[in-house]
């Protein structure tokens, strides 16, 4: 099949935008991607759907997609490849999800048998003190939880990266304004080129789409210019549940905080608020439950700082100053997490193809490779029906001259 020169264009410059752009590049198409905002900085924008934001383990969390194991699987060759490259911001960490109560799972998270070196692991905070050594938090009397080692996109480093690679490849970069009208008069040309939708939720007000959709809010801080923490030799990150006590969401049900050290510094977070956002971009949904501390005009959950101060203290014998915190709010877009989840289809609209990536929510990154693949394979095939298609009516056409 026949792919180079062929004319490309992705909408949308967020992570699923550039990633499927550089696997179409690959393959030979000429690419140009059209967003807004590229985000060849790396640098997050506030109140956007927040990749720059992204802590970036490569494994999901909570998403629905069709196929899972392959979409993941494709992911995690791909990062593989780009933890080898030198600047790529990708590498390799250990992940601690800790609980300080049984997880309705059972200690068995999504693909747990794909995971590199994974282990689960209970019982006192002082027996696996002398074994795993996980994150606790003082005065915790059972842990519960599993480690394992992950690919880790730093994103303020892999953005950039990508968007360098793609360019160099002679891949183009609009930034232009998507909206209805511009997608209309671009819809009204007589140019047959397909369009790849990777506008996330900016996707709602461009394409029909009747599925629910879940804006989960995420709040978090940042503690700038702090070193990469090490645990047994590699750099650690982790997950950490405590009582609904210490910290709940609005449903009541205990919320955990993240930490994950970056180039930029410590990411401490990370709120999952399920809402909705009005026509003005306003959030209205179930907070989490206690007190905010205001962080550069964002008010972020003090459990979010507390509690991640107190078990890096416990654990590490790390210490932050809180005044120099940055908060940061962003919205992650699920679409219809309890049925179809994250669209990837094919769509003629007014005669031109178009092909849906978007709705990943909290697993965007995680699972970017592999729903670009997944997007290339519906593109090629559709590409390999036209191209029979054409020649049964050229075989049709020759028949009747002869």
């Amino acid at each position: 099949m026949m792919t180079s020169g062929r004319q490309i264009i992705v909408l949308g410059g967020g992570i699923s935008g550039i990633s499927t752009a550089l696997v179409l590049q690959s393959l030979g198409f000429n690419v140009s991607l059209v967003a807004d905002r590229p985000q060849t900085s790396g640098e997050p924008v506030a109140s956007e759907i927040p990749t720059g934001y992204a802590m970036a383990s490569a494994y999901p969390h909570n998403l629905r997609v069709a196929d899972l194991p392959r979409v993941s699987a494709d992911s995690q060759a791909v990062f593989a490849y780009f933890a080898g490259q030198n600047g790529s911001g990708v590498s390799i960490y250990k992940i601690f999800e800790v609980f300080e109560s049984e997880p309705a799972s059972g200690g068995s998270p999504p693909l747990a048998d794909c995971r590199m070196n994974f282990r689960s692991f209970d019982g006192s905070p002082e027996s696996l003190k002398q074994s795993l050594d996980p994150p606790v938090r003082p005065g915790a009397e059972m842990l519960f939880g599993y480690s394992f080692d992950s690919y880790f996109a730093d994103m303020p480093l892999y953005m950039p990266y990508l968007y360098a690679i793609f360019i160099g490849g002679g891949g183009a970069v609009f930034k232009r304004e998507i909206n209805p009208e511009s997608l209309a008069r671009f819809l009204g040309t007589t140019l047959e080129v397909p369009l790849i939708n990777c506008l996330g939720a900016g996707a709602l007000d461009l394409f029909e789409d009747d599925a629910p959709a879940v804006m989960m809010r995420g709040r978090q801080a940042l503690v700038p210019d702090m070193p990469v923490v090490m645990h047994q030799g590699m750099p650690v990150a982790y997950n950490y549940t405590p009582t609904a006590e210490v910290f709940s969401r609005g449903d009541g049900d205990p919320e955990y905080v993240h930490f994950f050290p970056r180039q930029d510094g410590y990411l401490l977070g990370q709120t999952r608020e399920p809402g909705i956002l009005d026509d003005d971009g306003l959030w209205s949904g179930e907070a989490v439950k206690g007190e905010e501390l205001l962080l550069a005009g964002v008010p972020v959950p003090e459990p979010v700082v507390s509690l991640n101060a107190e078990l890096l203290r416990a654990w590490k014998g790390l210490e932050f100053s809180r005044d120099r915190l940055e908060g940061r709010l962003g919205y992650r877009y699920y679409r219809d997490p309890e049925n179809t989840g994250v669209r990837l289809e094919a769509q003629e609209l007014d005669g031109r193809l178009v092909i849906h990536n978007y709705g990943h929510g909290g697993s965007g990154i995680t699972m970017s490779w592999g729903c670009s693949l997944a997007v290339t394979r519906i593109l090629l095939g559709r590409i390999e029906e036209t191209t029979k298609r054409n020649k049964s009516e050229l075989g049709l056409l020759l028949e009747s001259l002869l």
